[in-house]
Order: structure tokens, then sequence, then C-alpha cells
């Protein structure tokens, strides 16, 4: 499979499907940082029920956050799980953002590698949460690699069973670093994944099976 242009029919195949999914959902960058860590090993409902706690009390920016309670964050932030760590993170985040820059704009002001050094050396921060925050939230043409890219495009035949980093690592300059495109297509394999590509996939119904390695093969008497 030639990597480029299958990338681009997936993308052509998918919007024509969903459209744009306007993800991510938030208001502001410092919302959508929150989020990328509250979303980690749990789902995205029990994170909007965590969101909803936190808008309700203004603590939704970094300023704010980095000077609320241990005890206050938890309790607001108990839906999206492992709560205890995930103040711990929040608060370290927002603490040393808030302190060495001032705000997250401020930040990706340094350019996207300074930020891929600055925020790769946090605790709970990796490189998931780190890509969807350097695209989402600073807007650099960045692709989020996370467990459904990398099962979809495994399954599909894109790559190996070891993970090619590089590969996935072009889609941006397929894409022509076009940040809507980068948000959206990332958001269209997600939407796939819940509706097709699950870990146990429903592969007679899905939209992509057409060229669908893993669907080829298991199709074969």
């Amino acid at each position: 499979m030639n990597f480029p242009s299958e990338i681009l029919n997936i993308e052509h195949v998918l919007f024509s499907q969903y459209g744009d999914l306007k993800w991510w959902p938030a208001k502001t960058p410092d919302e959508v940082l929150i989020g990328a860590i509250l979303t980690q090993n749990t789902t995205w409902k029990n994170v909007e029920k965590a969101i909803d706690n936190l808008a309700s009390e203004n603590l939704l920016d970094l300023g704010s956050l980095s000077n609320a309670s241990r005890e206050k964050i938890s309790t607001l932030i108990k839906s999206s799980g492992f709560y205890n760590q995930k103040t711990e993170r929040l608060l370290g985040i927002s603490r040393k953002i808030y302190s060495e820059f001032g705000s997250l704009h401020n930040l990706s002001r340094q350019g996207m590698q300074f930020c891929i050094d600055y925020l790769g050396q946090m605790k709970g921060i990796g490189r998931e949460t780190m890509d969807s925050i350097l695209l989402y939230a600073m807007d650099f043409p960045r692709f989020v690699i996370d467990k459904y890219t990398i099962r979809f495009m495994t399954r599909y035949g894109l790559l190996q069973d070891h993970i090619d980093i590089e590969k996935l690592e072009s889609i941006p300059d397929i894409l022509n670093h076009d940040i809507w495109r980068l948000k959206n297509f990332h958001a269209l394999i997600v939407e796939l994944s819940k509706n097709f590509c699950r870990s146990e996939p429903l592969c007679k119904n899905c939209i992509l099976n057409k060229n669908c390695k893993y669907y080829k093969d298991k199709s074969v008497p």
C-alpha cells in the first residue's frame, strides 16, 4: 500500500460519512489541556462530568486551577477515575506552566519543538496526551498517535505488527500541515473505531472494509 495515497483516501471516505466532527469540544486551550489529563484511562462521558464540575467552580483555567486545593479538585473530578493521581498531575502541570509562562498561549509561542521537550518532561504527560495538547490546545501540526489509530491502521494494513512511528509522524506532511484537517482526521478515526473498528471489530458493515487487509484476510475461506 502507498501510505500517503491511502491516508488521503481514508480521510475522504470517512469525511464523506461523518463530516466535520468539531473535535475537541472545549471553549479554551486550557480546557483542552485539562480534558487531555482527565481522559486518561476513562471514557469521555466521565470526563464531561468532571469538566462540568470544574466549570461550576470556575476552575477551567490553569491560573485558577493552580491555586485550588487538592481536596477540592479531587472531589470535583471524581467521575474521571484515578482522581487522586489526576489531581496531582493537574496541579503539577498547571502550576509549572502558570508560574513559568503565565499562560498556555505564552508557552506555545516558544515553538513546537520547545513545547515537545517541555511537556515531555512532565509527569503524567505521555505521547498521546502530549500530541492532544500540541494539536488541539496549541494548534501545532501534530497528529495524535493513540490506541485507536494504531489498531485501525495495523488492521487496515498500513502498519506492521510493530508500531511504525515514522509513518504516523508523516501524516501532518500528507495533510499539508492543515490544523483543521489533522484535528478532524484524528476525530474521524476515533469515530470509526467506536462504531466499527472496536477491540472486537464489526467488519461486515464497515465503510472501509473494501481495502482493509484484516477484513480481506478474515473473509478468505
